[in-house]
């Protein structure tokens, strides 16, 4: 009977050990973009099942989408660089829009007019930068790398860089005098929130 509980007792502890070592789902930001438009033919009438292509110049990755009964596509998750995007259809000549860059959380919009012809002509769009996030009414700030090391900061605390965004103030700058900013030191307040808000 000792034994039979000391193997049951066992058995437990296993199980519980394997529940707590399962990785729980991260969530936050998203750390991608999103390449996304709308395919047309040229009266203006969507075009179903073209085939929307976008690769990653650093990485040669390949990312794909069709377009709906809409002719609306949409490829999500990309990882911020560089990308070709390729839009192919039968009976329609094949656009290329050139290297662009994708930052993060970006909502590229590329809207894209087909012209009549084989899928072996290429047209190069030139000259046409994605549109910027017209879906969302969002602002950010995108602090990168080369923000970091070309600005200096005189008590070296890095949560200075978010008064660079817009919204964000504090009555006391210098208040920023260490990186714990959840219990002593300064927070920003964003958009006319107490610094408590700040998530």
């Amino acid at each position: 009977m000792k034994k039979l509980y000391s193997a049951g007792f066992a058995v437990i502890c296993l199980a519980l050990v394997a529940v707590l070592m399962i990785p729980n789902a991260a969530m936050g930001q998203d750390v991608t973009a999103t390449i996304t438009g709308t395919v047309m033919d040229p009266s203006g009438a969507a075009v179903v099942g073209a085939t929307v292509t976008a690769k990653s110049v650093e990485r040669g990755t390949i990312f794909k989408a069709e377009s709906n009964e809409a002719g609306i596509y949409r490829i999500t998750q990309l990882p911020v660089g560089n990308y070709d995007l390729r839009i192919e259809k039968s009976g329609f000549q094949t656009s290329l829009y050139p290297s662009f860059t994708l930052v993060l959380n970006q909502i590229a919009r590329i809207d894209v007019q087909l012209k009549v012809g084989q899928v072996s002509e290429t047209v190069e769009v030139s000259g046409a930068a994605p549109i910027l996030k017209t879906e969302a009414t969002l602002v950010d700030t995108i602090i990168d790398s080369k923000t970091n090391d070309a600005l200096p900061l005189a008590t070296r605390n890095y949560v200075e860089l978010t008064l660079l965004s817009p919204g964000a103030v504090h009555p006391d700058p210098s208040s920023f005098n260490n990186g714990d900013n959840v219990q002593s030191g300064a927070r920003p307040f964003i958009n006319g929130n107490r610094e408590q808000a700040n998530n």
